[in-house]
């Protein structure tokens, strides 16, 4: 039978808990980020602009929570993809290209193991699905992708476009916020994406050039903001 926690004790078990939750999914995602990639950077600023995209987008504080913590487990399931396919500085083949999906099913079986991050899955399943229902792993399209899943879709995009990757070199900020524009109602939600097109140069400036110390410092006041801790 279970222990029912005194009315007093209860608020700050509770909070315990939510922080250990959110480290845990800061810490998971970074090991797997630092898979392909010199440092967990990538995690820290998508994070981070997913938080700055959903607070203006209005987010309750449950919605960004769900977001924030998808950002951070968004490729949990590359721990899948083995090194020649994952690592491969040059164009995957198309068997190849199609073991890489699957990274996203996946995150999604790892993280129903885990009952705390159930919120963070439609980010970590539908993060490559695209408007107009071309993309994977469920081709869904519209509003039928879930909206946190639309909204990490772009900041996902953007910095993977303004980051150098072994296969392709950093495009100016200029460059990608041109793609994204481009992608809008296709790749992306629309109105999602004016939303972010207006946001970008300051999330920009203010993140991209960042070390992995200073953008894990900023994390820790979006937790604050959101997750109070």
């Amino acid at each position: 039978m279970a222990m029912e926690l005194p009315e007093a004790v209860r608020p700050e078990f509770e909070r315990r808990l939510l922080e250990q939750n959110i480290q845990t999914a800061e810490v998971l995602g970074t090991a797997v980020t630092m898979r392909d990639h010199d440092t967990g950077a990538h995690n820290f600023r998508v994070a981070l602009y997913a938080g700055a995209l959903g607070e203006r987008l209005g987010f309750d504080q449950g919605i960004l929570r769900h977001l924030i913590a998808g950002a951070f487990l968004h490729d949990i399931g590359k721990i899948a993809i083995p090194d020649r396919i994952l690592l491969k500085a040059g164009k995957l083949s198309d068997d190849e290209a199609r073991v890489m999906r699957e990274h996203c099913q996946y995150g999604a079986r790892l993280i129903e193991e885990l009952p705390a991050f159930q919120g963070a899955i439609p980010v970590i399943r539908h993060h490559h699905e695209r408007y107009d229902g071309t993309g994977y792993p469920d081709r869904l399209a519209g509003e039928r992708i879930p909206v946190i899943a639309r909204a990490f879709a772009i900041v996902d995009v953007f910095d993977a476009l303004v980051s150098d990757r072994p296969y392709k070199r950093a495009f100016s900020y200029e460059e990608a916020v041109t793609i994204i524009n481009a992608a809008a109602g296709t790749h992306f939600d629309p109105n999602f994406t004016v939303t972010f097109l207006d946001l970008a140069r300051a999330v920009y400036q203010k993140f991209a050039s960042l070390s992995e110390e200073e953008l894990k410092s900023h994390a820790a006041e979006l937790r604050l903001r959101h997750f109070g801790l």
